[in-house]
């Protein structure tokens, strides 16, 4: 069995095996961008500053536009993309999981 490390942030448990869950806050002045780039932060361990903007992975205002679409349905919806070599899913309900690199 391998030993996996576990990082506890915000009550968030991430490991080598499992996503790091975030919630976004939809009501809130945090961004969508923002909360993705912290979730993405906080499962490198790399600040901020030091990612590549989410711009250049993906149109940040068709993002935007998916995900406020997605809070108006009735059943769960996700989206799932690449972004600094992780996946990132984002799902209506207003979480974020990162996945571990492959």
């Amino acid at each position: 069995m391998s030993k996996t490390e576990t990082h506890t942030v915000d009550a968030v448990e991430y490991d080598s095996e499992t996503p790091l869950r975030m919630q976004a806050d939809w009501s809130g002045t945090e961004t969508l961008d923002s909360a993705i780039t912290c979730a993405i932060s906080r499962a490198t361990g790399e600040s901020v500053t030091e990612l590549a903007p989410l711009y250049e992975y993906m149109d940040p205002d068709a993002l935007h536009e998916f995900v406020a679409s997605m809070r108006d349905r009735e059943t769960e919806t996700s989206i799932t993309f690449q972004y600094e070599g992780h996946d990132v899913t984002v799902r209506s309900d207003g979480e974020i999981m990162v996945w571990p690199p492959r």
